[in-house]
């Protein structure tokens, strides 16, 4: 199942290490990850800051109503092998492995603190630090894949996943945090969408819609940090957000369900 980042053979476990027949070696972290991100190349990610302020906020439960629709979509699917490519700090992927405790579930991530924070849910969940770019999987060896507010890598996706497999991507709504943009930018634009992935065809797309309350200025602060207008604001946007005590915001979600389809269905 696992392949070595460096020479692309197989990966075993041994004691406390991971190896090929190379002699590839990466090291088992003390709170059960591995790291598969090879040293020479740049590695960004989610800092400890970003993290912290997302535990906080999923931890509240704002966010409970979505992950309890995507476990509902799960159930509807037959599938042994899952990955989580983008998995943060396991808020959905714990969850996932507490309902199917029978699957095997691999979760990646660039950010070493997020992939850190995942384990504490001490789940039976292979995480590992590297690029949902390249992952460390064998070619056509997963079920389903899960892409949760990460990256899309379709065509990494398309080489993993199985003839007739799953690509599940949620993402932001059109109004997604519609009234906290408000408050940030003097032009407020919809979210755009994305339904077409080469190698893939759309089976299915729910909606998830609500509305947050938050009422102090650290669930605020907490929210805004997880976003990526938290870089992209303007200063007295971000000034003006932050003094706030109170804010009501939509959130608006898409889940979407591909189907991988193989070299004779794209004919």
């Amino acid at each position: 199942m696992l392949i070595c980042p460096k020479c692309k053979c197989a990966l075993y476990k041994n004691d406390k290490i991971y190896q090929c027949d190379n002699h590839h070696t990466f090291d088992i972290a003390k709170k059960g990850y591995v790291h598969l991100f090879l040293k020479n190349r740049k590695q960004t990610g989610d800092d400890k800051h970003m993290v912290k302020a997302r535990t906080y906020f999923l931890e509240k439960g704002f966010y409970q109503p979505l992950c309890d629709q995507i476990l509902l979509f799960l159930k509807s699917l037959s599938f042994a092998k899952l990955v989580d490519a983008g998995c943060g700090e396991g808020y959905y992927t714990n969850q996932i492995a507490d309902l199917f405790s029978k699957v095997d579930i691999y979760a990646f991530d660039l950010s070493k603190h997020a992939v850190h924070e995942a384990c504490k849910g001490k789940k039976q969940v292979f995480y590992g630090v590297c690029s949902v770019a390249d992952l460390p999987l064998n070619e056509k060896s997963i079920d389903i894949i899960l892409s949760i507010f990460a990256p899309i890598q379709a065509s990494e996706f398309h080489r993993v996943l199985k003839k007739e497999g799953y690509f599940l991507k949620v993402a932001p709504g059109p109004k997604h945090l519609y009234e906290m943009k408000q408050i940030l930018y003097t032009d407020v634009y919809d979210n755009d969408l994305q339904h077409t992935y080469d190698g893939f065809v759309l089976q299915e797309i729910k909606e998830v819609a609500y509305d947050i309350e938050l009422c102090s200025k650290q669930d605020i602060e907490a929210l805004f940090m997880m976003t990526p207008y938290y870089w992209k604001s303007p200063i007295e946007g971000s000034k003006k957000l932050l003094a706030l005590d109170y804010l009501k915001t939509k959130v608006q979600f898409q889940i979407e369900l591909y189907r991988c389809i193989g070299k004779e269905d794209d004919k």
